[in-house]
């Protein structure tokens, strides 16, 4: 498998826990998906704010960053 496949299979299974963690509908999920895809997932959670996504999956996004600073230290989205 070459990197480019490994990485969109790794961002799949990102944004299919996400969807199940925090309840996403399949568009959602398939938004966030092609997010990941195109900008990756640090720059993804650096710029909720301006992607097409709903103020409530936007909020619950915010949640799981914090979530991930908190517990990440030096491995965190900073």
């Amino acid at each position: 498998m070459d990197l480019e496949n490994l990485r969109n299979t790794e961002y799949l299974k990102c944004a299919d826990l996400l969807a199940e963690l925090i309840g996403l509908d399949v568009d959602a999920k398939e938004k966030i998906y092609k997010c990941f895809e195109s900008m990756g997932i640090q720059s993804f959670f650096q710029q909720l704010e301006s992607l097409d996504l709903s103020p409530e999956t936007t909020d619950k996004l915010k949640n799981v960053k914090a979530i991930i600073e908190l517990s990440g230290g030096k491995r965190g989205l900073r």
